[in-house]
């Protein structure tokens, strides 16, 4: 969250949509990796992957949250 403050200081509140489409593709490279790796990966590896997603949904919650309405 820190460097996140520091991209709204520089690019301003208008460009929190183009952060959460960014994220939104994170969460889907996140899931497809997440997909091929059941197959043969490991608890751990599956495990650190979901949590991943989950703070990416966290992050997506609070840049959302700051949005000002348009």
């Amino acid at each position: 969250m820190k460097m996140m403050n520091k991209l709204e200081k520089k690019l301003g509140v208008e460009n929190r949509w183009d952060m959460m489409t960014e994220v939104k593709r994170m969460q889907i490279s996140l899931d497809r990796m997440y997909t091929d790796l059941q197959a043969d990966g490991s608890r751990d590896e599956l495990n650190a992957i979901k949590v991943s997603i989950a703070n990416l949904n966290y992050l997506l919650m609070q840049i959302n949250n700051k949005r000002s309405p348009a």
